[in-house]
């Protein structure tokens, strides 16, 4: 992971996935869901201090395969971040608001 998607993972992880307004100075933007998919991933990898390695063992594939899922500019099916959350003990739910 870059430290550029490090820090935003991290920044994410801290003011909770899905910000209803923006602080004074900051600015919202809206993620595909696959990417905010991505990066509740990650954030729960840290939080449980889970490696990929580690993770790839949980669902018996490669390390590389898991670097493909966690790596923020490679496309991933959403059923896959899915699985990977599974692993580490959640369900990974969505839901649709008015927009």
């Amino acid at each position: 992971m870059s430290g550029f998607e490090f820090y935003h993972a991290d920044r994410a992880r801290q003011r909770g996935a899905w910000a209803e307004s923006a602080r004074r100075g900051e600015t919202l933007i809206e993620l595909p869901a696959s990417l905010a998919a991505k990066v509740l991933l990650l954030n729960e990898m840290l939080a449980q201090k889970v490696s990929p390695a580690e993770l790839a063992r949980r669902l018996h594939t490669r390390s590389q395969d898991i670097q493909h899922v966690i790596d923020l500019g490679h496309a991933t099916r959403i059923d896959t971040i899915a699985s990977a959350l599974a692993a580490l003990g959640k369900r990974l739910e969505l839901s649709i608001v008015p927009a």
